[in-house]
């Protein structure tokens, strides 16, 4: 159970991982394949899935859109799409909470319930509420327990909390499901510097860029490694990557950010 709600994880992990976060964790056409009436037409399918586009591009008239699509009688994918709308406008408590109460009240199946949850899970994790969040993504769990990214999404809330090695365990059952995943590598590797385990954080990142050797998520990653071991010309060279292949992103913002601290504190040492 999460114990101690702290930042320090959300601060340390990829930028570019924590924006990814409002993203649809599951597919439109679930819902509409299990609504009570026997299903939704092809043109209330198309609907949805051009509603959850709006929310995500222009959130407020996705809102907008959403609302007057749930009082026409919408049903469950019209308040699922007001909840995106929320998130993608960064009113992360209140879309938890619709989508909590959806979660409750939804007649899809347990596949599609659980990726509900998973998603409040994720809007209480950037609310900051990670007692909220740690019991969503455990009820997901309960519920799915072969979907490696409902393991990875409680590693994280975990990791916020300070709970490091809980918070690898989940990792590790996310790998046991798919030994490759990228994430919860570059996940597990934060934790394990968070741990001061720098030989295994830097053996999960080469890992990753064994695979995807342009991953700016890792290579930022690993240019923290190689800061923290006194290795500067290995680090700016990590951050200057992530910058050109990157720019303009959060995690290009956060190297840029490294370099200036780095060269700070070279010149005052």
């Amino acid at each position: 159970m999460v114990r101690r709600p702290a930042r320090t994880f959300l601060r340390q992990a990829s930028p570019l991982l924590i924006a990814g976060m409002i993203a649809i964790v599951f597919a439109p056409d679930a819902i509409a394949q299990t609504e009570s009436n026997g299903g939704m037409t092809n043109e209330e399918a198309q609907q949805y899935k051009d509603c959850l586009k709006l929310a995500q591009l222009k959130p407020e008239d996705g809102f907008e859109s959403a609302i007057a699509w749930r009082d026409m009688g919408g049903g469950e994918p019209a308040r699922h799409c007001v909840a995106v709308s929320l998130m993608s406008l960064g009113k992360f408590e209140e879309a938890a909470t619709r989508l909590d109460a959806l979660a409750q009240d939804s007649t899809a199946d347990r596949g599609v319930v659980a990726g509900m949850l998973a998603q409040a899970g994720q809007a209480w994790m950037l609310a900051n509420n990670l007692e909220f969040a740690w019991r969503d993504q455990t009820r997901a769990l309960e519920i799915v327990k072969n979907d490696p990214q409902l393991w990875i999404d409680r590693a994280m809330v975990l990791g916020m909390a300070g709970e490091y090695w809980e918070s690898i365990d989940d990792l590790n059952k996310a790998l046991d499901l798919e030994p490759d995943q990228t994430d919860a590598l570059i996940y597990r590797a934060t934790a394990w510097r968070m741990l001061k385990s720098y030989d295994l954080a830097m053996t999960d990142i080469e890992n990753v860029l064994a695979q995807e050797p342009g991953n700016v998520q890792a290579l930022f990653e690993r240019g923290n490694l190689h800061r923290i071991q006194g290795e500067n010309d290995l680090a700016r060279r990590d951050w200057l990557n992530v910058i050109e292949n990157s720019n303009g992103t959060p995690v290009a913002d956060a190297a840029k950010a490294n370099i200036e601290k780095m060269d700070v504190r070279t010149e005052s040492e």
